[in-house]
Parts: structure tokens; sequence; C-alpha cells
């Protein structure tokens, strides 16, 4: 680990961090772009500003909980979307290649596709095992719903998001990487 020089702030390189094979920072660290998300009291952070852009206690954790809401809310419309066009006859690899040249494109479609088949080195191409969990993700959702009610937030894709991944966990997904709503989405469908 390396010091920042600052009091009760420690910065680590990658290679210091050990990360668990079910975390999906293991493949953003090795390709340089894992991002940490950190907050602290502000004078200790103001020599390490260019470097950190959470000022205040408890920002990196209420960054945290932004970014995964929307990661989720983004992975069960990729999942949702892609299902839909599935059964609207076309084929996944090559909607997958129309939705990423489109506007519809995001992180979810175009680097961590959850349909089997449509990419490699993904949780969908291995049975949606590694990467970061379905408990971790209904975990942070809940943290981001008690956060929206003390600060009296509206969060309806949130919630909504927060109540599917509580329902995959309920229904045996807890074990499966969060893109595993795509499966999760197919077996539910009853009509």
């Amino acid at each position: 680990s390396q010091s920042a020089g600052i009091t009760g702030l420690k910065m680590y390189s990658f290679a210091s961090i050990p990360l668990p094979p079910n975390d999906s920072g293991v493949g953003a660290a090795r390709s340089g772009n894992l991002t940490f998300m950190v907050g602290g009291v502000e004078d200790e952070f103001a020599a390490a500003q260019e470097l950190l852009g959470c000022m205040a206690v408890g920002t990196g954790q209420a960054a945290k909980i932004c970014n995964n809401m929307l990661l989720a809310i983004s992975m069960i419309g990729t999942a949702e979307t892609m299902n839909f066009g599935i059964r609207l006859g076309l084929d996944p690899k090559l909607l997958a290649k129309i939705l990423n040249m489109s506007s519809g494109r995001c992180w979810s479609s175009d680097t961590y596709n959850p349909v089997p088949r449509v990419m490699d080195g993904v949780p969908s191409a291995n049975n949606y095992q590694g990467g970061f969990g379905t408990t971790l993700m209904a975990k942070d959702l809940g943290l981001a719903q008690d956060s929206a009610t003390s600060t009296k937030s509206l969060i309806l894709l949130g919630s909504l998001a927060h109540q599917i991944y509580r329902m995959m966990c309920a229904k045996g997904y807890s074990k499966k990487g969060f893109s595993s709503v795509f499966q999760f989405l197919r077996e539910e469908e009853t009509f």
C-alpha cells in the first residue's frame, strides 16, 4: 500500500488490493479502470483533491449507492429489452450490436451484456457465476431505498429495482451475478 501523506487517508495501488474472484472490480482493475468512491473529512482530503472528488464524510457511500442504483436499473432495462427483442424474433448478437451503436447503449449492454452467448468473459457466458452478486445488489438497493426515505427522495425505478433483486434472492438467484436478471425475467414469464 502507498500512503497519500494525509492523516487517516491511505491510497492503495491496484496490485495491493486482493479482490475476490466474484467481485466485478477484478476486470476493471486489470484494465486500469477501477473506480474508487470514497469520502472523508474535507480538510484531510484537500491535499488529494485532484484524485478524489468526494469531499465530505459519507459522500463515497452516497456515490456508491447512486451508481449501483443506476447500474441495477440499466441492467434490468437491458435484460428486459434483450428478452423482448428475442421474443420479437431478433438475433441477440445482432440486437446487442444495434443497441450498442444507438442511443440505448449503456455499460450493461456493451460491456456486461446479460444474455448468454452474446459476449465472452462476462457472467452471462458462465451461467452467471462471478461478477457483482445479486445479494450485494439487493443490499445496495436497500441502502438506496433507506437513504431515499430519509431524504424524502422519489426513486420510483430504484424502488422497483430493489423489489426485483429481492425477489431474485428469494427465488434462488442469490449466489449468481446481478446480470442473471435476464434469466430471472425469462423464467418469470407465464403467459
